[in-house]
């Protein structure tokens, strides 16, 4: 991710202020949601709970700010690359 605050709770607000490219936009300040999680995502969200230290709330939060930012790198005529150990070879990841 090319900036890290977005997953440390940074507002949007801030981050495009840091960024020439972008402009400020408004942000909502929050929003009540009610969301059906599948068996996978509960065990994704403890587990992400378990290793952060965040509540459900904080871990969503800051999962929905990543994957916006994946999304936003991965969208045509970018591409996003993992790799696994410092020694091993970039792999191609696409979200399907």
């Amino acid at each position: 991710m090319t900036n890290f605050r977005a997953a440390s709770g940074t507002s949007g607000a801030d981050m495009d202020a840091d960024d020439p490219g972008h402009r400020a936009e408004a942000v909502p300040q929050s929003e009540r949601v009610t969301v059906n999680l599948t068996g996978k995502a509960v065990q994704a969200l403890q587990r992400l709970q378990e290793q952060t230290g965040y509540n459900k709330t904080d871990c969503i939060n800051r999962a929905l700010i990543i994957a916006n930012e994946i999304e936003g790198m991965s969208r045509d005529p970018g591409s996003l690359y993992w790799r696994e150990t410092p020694d091993s070879d970039l792999m191609l990841v696409r979200f399907v």
